[in-house]
């Protein structure tokens, strides 16, 4: 497998502090690799208990895609929630084209239209997500604000629209939101194209901005942490000549608290810390500059790609005691930060294109402490930067299934692969 080095890594990581300089040559050096180390296949199953890849969207002109590894896209009953743009997705999304946000019943192949939206990007489409079977919720903008839309697949309606955009959430009892405008300012990847950036003043206010909570119920609102809240916890001298935002907030299984990753930039350096919340107080809990893709275990464990010790890998976090323990088998891969996501004792997880632009999709399980390679799909140059599209693997929720966004056909398309045979 044309992986990257260890060596290239780590000229990578010292060219982060020239995020600019770093781009030009990444581009540059990540063409020229893709030219020489080309395969003569766009897609491989590396697993004979898979037997193939399966795309239910095949029939659609659009191009489809989830989002975010940190949401199931399939309900209980079989019904598969998809974006579907007109647009090209190798350009970055627009404020003035829209997405349609679709359920496509795996059991029949008929189409459900739920509405569309103009609030979205590639990685994370409209953030939307089921808060039951027959429920779902998603982001849109609206009379000049971003919105949260609930809509009921049973009644065919949209069942109510809150005044803040949904980041996560947890059932039909709340969800969480955060700025989409200043995620926009420093992380368009993950940000929405509808309103002016804010201004400079705008984004050194931390008193009226960080993460609401909002009551499914009554819609009452909250601000629950500020920015200066965040700031205050274990707080560091630079902090005063940064910029701060907070993003990737994932509730725990039991609705009881949630993580976030704060991220701070002095000019274009980045750092990163993951912290936790009971809805009481605050902890951090990983501070070493770096916090990439985290997800819940259980209410107790986090697992994810962070730097500890000063040193890059998979790792387990215990929420209560601190301890962080390292999955060496699954960073001895020297894959980098891909998306996890766990059930039950296993783990599946992605990686980036290698030089040959080939992204791996493996599986780890945990109580045999051994990987098992699934398959491996092709990504074009044409798809880099916001542009890209990470796999972003989901297990379904009894754990047979696991979804992925790809573009190894040639447009962006969300996929699975059915794992029963292999569990």
């Amino acid at each position: 497998m044309a992986y990257f080095s260890k060596k290239e890594r780590f000229i990578a990581s010292l060219l982060s502090a020239t995020p600019g300089l770093k781009q030009f040559i990444k581009k540059v050096y990540i063409g020229l690799n893709a030219v020489v180390y080309r395969k003569s296949y766009t897609f491989q199953i590396l697993s004979d208990r898979i037997t193939k890849i399966e795309n239910p969207l095949s029939d659609y002109l659009e191009e489809s895609f989830w989002g975010y590894y940190d949401k199931c896209p399939l309900n209980g009953k079989g019904i598969l929630l998809t974006h579907l743009s007109n647009r090209n997705t190798q350009r970055k999304p627009s404020s003035g084209e829209v997405i349609s946000i679709v359920a496509i019943d795996l059991n029949n192949g008929n189409k459900i239209d739920i509405g569309t939206s103009s609030a979205y990007n590639w990685q994370q489409g409209s953030r939307t997500q089921w808060l039951k079977d027959d429920e779902l919720i998603y982001n849109d903008f609206r009379d000049g604000s971003y919105k949260a839309v609930v809509y009921s697949l049973n009644e065919h309606r949209e069942l109510n629209v809150f005044d803040y955009p949904v980041q996560d959430s947890y059932h039909t009892d709340y969800f969480l939101s955060v700025n989409y405008r200043r995620i926009m300012y420093l992380r368009p990847d993950y940000g929405y194209r509808n309103l002016q950036l804010p201004t400079l003043d705008e984004m050194k206010d931390l008193n009226h901005d960080g993460i609401w909570r909002i009551d499914y119920k009554s819609g009452k609102s909250v601000l629950l942490y500020s920015l200066q809240d965040i700031i205050d916890c274990e707080p560091k001298d630079l902090f005063g000549s940064c910029l701060h935002k907070v993003n990737h907030v994932m509730i725990n299984k039991s609705g009881s608290g949630f993580i976030f990753i704060h991220r701070f930039y002095q000019g274009k350096r980045r750092f990163d810390r993951l912290m936790y919340s009971d809805f009481k107080s605050l902890k951090v809990l990983v501070d070493d500059e770096m916090v990439s893709h985290c997800c819940w275990v259980d209410d107790r464990t986090i697992f994810g790609y962070f730097r500890y010790q000063s040193k890059n890998g998979y790792y387990y976090c215990d929420i209560q005691t601190g301890i962080i323990t390292p999955c060496l088998t699954m960073t001895n891969l020297n894959l980098g930060d891909g998306h996890p996501s766990c059930c039950g004792d296993w783990v599946v997880f992605d990686s980036y294109p290698d030089k040959s632009r080939m992204q791996h999709l493996l599986l780890y399980n945990k109580k045999r402490d051994k990987i098992f390679p699934l398959l491996e799909v092709y990504q074009s140059v044409d798809y880099m930067g916001e542009c890209r599209c990470d796999l972003h693997p989901r297990f379904s929720q009894d754990g047979r299934f696991i979804f992925f966004d790809t573009v190894f056909t040639g447009k962006r398309t969300q996929c699975y692969i059915d794992l029963k045979s292999l569990l």
